[in-house]
Formats: structure tokens, sequence, C-alpha cells
């Protein structure tokens, strides 16, 4: 079973290239199930219901967030019909169950779900410790083979700590947040990590914003509006191989498609 992992897409550009690279991926690398971050997808902050919808339609199976979470107001309206949306368990202002999945494929049943890191988040309720130990307990009666987090925080120590702390009961951790795909996939005590997947959005950018308008708010320190950059897109993703057998994750792969 392979699992296709979409690194944060920001805005039209990352949504665009998702798109137009989604079926032939699936295809080419046999993928069983295909799980994106899209907090970032509405205009850089947030999702509404229509880019949500667009996102399913592509391919894509289920959506996790971040930080962003709650920024597009609309969520709060729709959030009950967004059945295949993750919400971080740690958000300051999680307003539904929707914090974790469980997803049968090919008879394993994995619980895919969501955590905030602590570490220059502000929007976190909890550490992602005692975040997830919450979600182990209030989970524990269901039949899960293994748990799949997507850690969105903003330090490559926290991610990490985190994965060894819950290697044994987390078999995927992937963390999403800083946008700039890390180059340490591995498989670790039977646990696929790396530390950030990447993102999908415009290749000459910081971080997916536009370059001028990041310079006037950052440096200038003049009021801006919060601008995305346009123009081509770099794919960040990673594929996980899940041995059938055992359950248990067997490879992790980067993927990452800069414009030529």
């Amino acid at each position: 079973m392979k699992i296709l992992f979409i690194g944060d897409i920001v805005g039209k550009s990352g949504r665009d290239i998702v798109s137009s690279l989604l079926f032939d991926l699936k295809a080419d690398n046999n993928i069983d199930l295909v799980i994106a971050n899209g907090e970032n997808s509405a205009h850089g902050k947030g999702i509404t219901y229509k880019i949500y919808n667009q996102l399913l339609s592509v391919g894509i199976d289920y959506i996790t967030m971040g930080n962003h979470a709650y920024s597009k107001n609309e969520i709060n309206d729709y959030i009950d019909q967004m059945d295949r949306l993750v919400i971080p368990y740690n958000h300051i202002k999680r307003s539904s169950d929707n914090y974790y999945k469980i997803i049968n494929i090919k008879g394993i049943n994995i619980c895919l779900t969501n955590i905030l890191g602590s570490v220059l988040i502000g929007e976190s309720s909890l550490d992602p410790y005692n975040a997830f130990k919450d979600v182990l307990e209030e989970t524990k009666d269901l039949d899960i083979d293994f748990y799949f987090v997507d850690i969105h925080a903003e330090t490559t120590a926290e991610k990490r700590l985190f994965m060894e702390y819950f290697k044994d009961k987390a078999k995927i951790v992937l963390g999403t947040h800083t946008h700039v795909q890390t180059a340490d996939e591995a498989i670790i005590h039977d646990c696929a990590f790396i530390s950030d997947v990447g993102m999908c959005g415009s290749y000459e950018s910081v971080i997916g914003r536009d370059i001028n308008e990041t310079i006037m708010s950052h440096i200038d320190k003049e009021k801006t509006h919060y601008t995305i950059a346009e123009g081509e897109a770099i794919f960040c993703a990673v594929v996980i191989e899940i041995d059938e057998n055992t359950k248990l994750p067997i490879d992790i792969k980067r993927i990452q498609i800069r414009p030529e």
C-alpha cells in the first residue's frame, strides 16, 4: 500500500500544480491514498468550502490543516459538511470533533490526526505531546492499526522530538508548516518521518508569499496586505509505502518537482 502526502498547498499556484500533476503521480506511483495539507490553500491563509471541494475533486482524499485553519470565517458555517477535513486537535479555536479520521485501506485501519506545535505557534491551546496523549486516550477503544500524524510546527527539533516520543504508536509522522522540504526522510523504529514535506506554491517567492511585499512588510516595516506570489509553482510531497502484512511503513521517498 502506498500513501501520497502533499505538502502545504499555497494559494492558486499551489492548487493549480496539484491539479495538473496529481492524476499522473497517482498512476505512476500506484497510490492508494492521497492526503494534503490545505491550510494555506485559500490565498495563503485558511480554506474555503469551494476550495475544499475543488481539492477533493482532483483526487485528494483527506485534507489536514494547521494554525490558519480558521482564517476564513466561513469554515464555521460549513465545518459539519467538510467530513474529509482534519483540524488540529489543539487549535485554540477548534469547534468540532473532526480532529481525527479512521481510514481503512486494504484492511489496514489508519487514524489520521493533526497536531499543532507549541514553539512560535500562537494558535495552539496545548503542547503537542499532551495533545496527542489526549487523542490516544480518546481513541483507545477504536480498532486502529497505527496513527498517522501531521505535526504542524515551526521547528525541526520539536517535530523530531514528537516523533521520537511517540514512534511506538504513530507510525507516520510528517512535519508541515515551514514550507521548505527537508532532506531527513527516514524509517526510524518502524516510523516514517520527515521534518517538513515542503510546499506546493510559487517557486519564486518567500515560502509562497510575494517577495516584494514581504520585503516591504518585514524589512521596511510598511503596512501591507498579505500577498501570495504568482508564477510557476514547486510541488513537494512524500510517498510512504506500507507493508500490508506487518502493517508497518517500509519506505518513505521525497518528491520535489521544480519549474523548468
